[in-house]
């Protein structure tokens, strides 16, 4: 099986955000990292080439530093990668990832499975799956927890999360979109002979006019950026003294004032 999976670094959330005239992040002060729902794809990916042979190849669009992510998902036995590394791609939304990812993916001949994480720890969007396999006019399946493949590698037998822990199952065939919910399996660590292997392993850079993206930066995007601002919290703790009939009549007067308000 030809296995594609689509990898993207996300900042790591215990880092100290700050944020740039309103119209982006100081990045010199984040640490970043392989987005934990992606890594939950390679694993999955790697599990499928275990039973089926083929290859598993990485595709990542952002700067230099994305070669670190890639090398990550190589060490836990990806073949080979893309690096999409263009300043006009990454300036662009999610539209103009996707179309740049897209073109990747195109230039590879396709793939029988394309996968992701079901969303990225930073946007939370769940948009880049289901936006290329629209893009790919492939079907596609979202928030997976289960795959099966029959032997003839063209069925497919997937089970999705729902709301309030529901399970659904169904059939499709390949070639096919999947999105990958967490706990579907346990990522592999990388091991040192994986990690030695992972530094010569191929990784192919591309720029958007090696691939053909005509939609570029924000003249390409489909949203516009208009502000970034943490959320300002109006309400706050607070600590009722008192005994325990006295507290509750004070906690029970201000809920009929809150009511009031409201």
């Amino acid at each position: 099986m030809k296995i594609v999976v689509l990898v993207k670094e996300v900042p790591d959330m215990e880092s100290k955000f700050k944020i740039i005239d309103g119209a982006k992040i100081d990045e010199s002060q984040i640490a970043f990292k392989m987005n934990d729902f992606d890594a939950y794809a390679v694993e999955a990916a790697l599990q499928l080439k275990e039973k089926f042979g083929g290859e598993v190849i990485i595709i990542s669009a952002g700067p230099d530093r994305v070669t670190k992510e890639v090398r990550q998902a190589f060490a836990m036995g990806a073949d080979w990668g893309i690096h999409v590394n263009d300043p006009q791609i990454d300036a662009g939304d999610n539209f103009v990832v996707s179309s740049a990812l897209v073109k990747a993916i195109e230039s590879l001949g396709g793939a029988d499975l394309i996968m992701t994480g079901v969303q990225s720890e930073d946007y939370q969007a769940s948009l880049t799956g289901v936006v290329i396999a629209d893009m790919l006019g492939l079907a596609h399946c979202t928030n997976v927890v289960k795959i099966d493949v029959a032997a003839d590698q063209k069925t497919l037998t997937i089970n999705r999360e729902l709301e309030g822990g529901l399970n659904e199952v169904l059939e499709m065939s390949a070639p096919a979109v999947l999105t990958i919910q967490s706990g579907i399996n346990e990522p592999r660590y990388p091991t040192l002979p994986g990690i030695m292997k992972a530094k010569k392993k191929r990784l192919d850079v591309k720029k958007a006019a090696d691939l053909g993206v005509a939609e570029l930066g924000e003249a390409g995007s489909k949203t516009k950026f208009i502000k970034m601002f943490f959320p300002v919290s109006d309400h706050k703790a607070e600590i009722i003294e008192g005994d325990a009939k006295t507290a509750a009549k004070t906690l029970v007067d201000k809920l009929k004032n809150e009511a009031k308000v409201i």
